[in-house]
């Protein structure tokens, strides 16, 4: 199966380096095809990891994978192309955090909203799914801890009806 990742921050290569351990072929895209993080995170994975653009990223996957900063979601599925990701599950791992006043950082959506419903808007005809975001990326793939590995949250929403 190929996986797409839109993203080239910590999640994502964390990400990508699980997925192509696990033997999946992914393309890690960004907002330009040779960005630097992506191209070295490529050489370092080998044959099964390719980069491009997030539209390419998108295109590429049949799971993809959304790593940006949480901020950037619109910007970045904007960039994937929305239509291509129909019928497609988007792993949503962001958390909607604005970091542009210092640390600590504010959430950036409030009320009675959320990032992942604002994906799925997005998205209208992708299965968004939220997973990832309650842990740090070294823990992502193959966590090992005394007592076992963490909980991971997920939960999941349906492409609205036509």
């Amino acid at each position: 199966m190929h996986v797409g990742i839109l993203g080239t921050g910590d999640v994502g290569r964390a990400l990508g380096k699980g997925f192509v351990t696990l033997g999946r072929d992914v393309r890690m895209g960004s907002r330009e095809a040779k960005n630097e993080q992506a191209l070295a995170w490529e050489k370092e994975m080998g044959v099964k990891a390719s980069v491009g653009t997030f539209a390419d990223a998108a295109s590429f996957g049949k799971i993809v994978v959304l790593a940006t900063l949480g901020v950037a979601n619109e910007s970045a599925l904007k960039m994937a192309g929305p239509e291509t990701l129909r019928g497609k599950v988007v792993i949503d791992t962001t958390n909607p955090l604005d970091f542009s006043a210092g640390m600590p950082p504010k959430l950036a959506v409030s009320g009675n909203d959320s990032a992942a419903e604002r994906v799925q808007r997005l998205l209208p005809d992708a299965y968004v799914v939220k997973a990832f975001n309650t842990v740090g990326s070294p823990f992502m793939f193959r966590p090992s801890f005394p007592n076992g590995p963490p909980d991971m949250f997920f939960c999941g929403t349906t492409p609205r009806k036509r």
